[in-house]
């Protein structure tokens, strides 16, 4: 069966499944790439249909608005993080210090990579009221599996672990905000930068908890 997808002229035609593509993922990967570009305010789902060469009510059909394409893209991101965050769960199985600090390393990476994720904007326009953004990630929720097991291992009591959360969520934040931003006078040492500050922030934490 052909899936045929007129662009705005009606004249030209692509066939969707003989070339095995999935329209709903090219209109978020496009919708990234234009966010990424322009802002999340420079979003326009009209530019997004453009660049895949569909009509410009093609994303409508799957996104019935702007807070539904954010949606969609912010389960398609946490999905990629997610993924990572399993493949460290392996890796370091039983080691939850470890497993937390490279979490936490690939979380930082991931928001120099998708910067717009910092912007409460993205979040707002997911929802206007409680832009509570990452925290209601699955990825998020995995990593902070790891870390409360890495206060178990040290005996960290449960009413000093908020600001445990609270150091290592501003650190990331922080990092991530200063790679993007051009503030880094060394970025080709932000990886080092990131893991020699983890090691100080939890040699800190492990002092408090003795």
């Amino acid at each position: 069966v052909k899936d045929w997808n007129l662009n705005k002229t009606g004249m030209e035609g692509v066939f969707m499944k003989e070339k095995g593509r999935n329209l709903m993922e090219d209109l978020m990967e496009e919708g990234i790439r234009l966010i990424m570009e322009r802002g999340v305010e420079g979003f326009s789902n009209r530019v997004v249909a453009e660049r895949c060469h569909v009509s410009c009510a093609a994303p409508f059909k799957h996104f019935k608005d702007r807070q539904a394409f954010f949606g969609s893209i912010s389960e398609k991101l946490d999905g990629e993080l997610l993924e990572q965050m399993e493949e460290l769960t392996v890796r370091y199985q039983g080691n939850h210090k470890q497993a937390h600090l490279a979490m936490c390393r690939a979380y930082i990476l991931f928001l120099i990579k998708y910067p717009f994720l910092i912007n409460q904007s993205f979040w707002r326009t997911i929802n206007e009221e409680q832009a509570i953004g990452i925290r209601s990630w699955k990825s998020f929720q995995r990593m902070i599996e790891e870390f409360n097991g890495y206060f178990e291992d040290i005996g960290m009591p449960e009413e000093g672990r908020g600001k445990c959360y609270f150091s290592f969520q501003t650190f990331a934040y922080g990092a991530a905000f200063v790679a993007t931003s051009g503030l880094l006078l060394e970025q080709e040492r932000l990886e080092d930068y990131i893991d020699r500050i983890q090691q100080e922030i939890c040699a800190t934490i492990e002092q408090e908890a003795r």
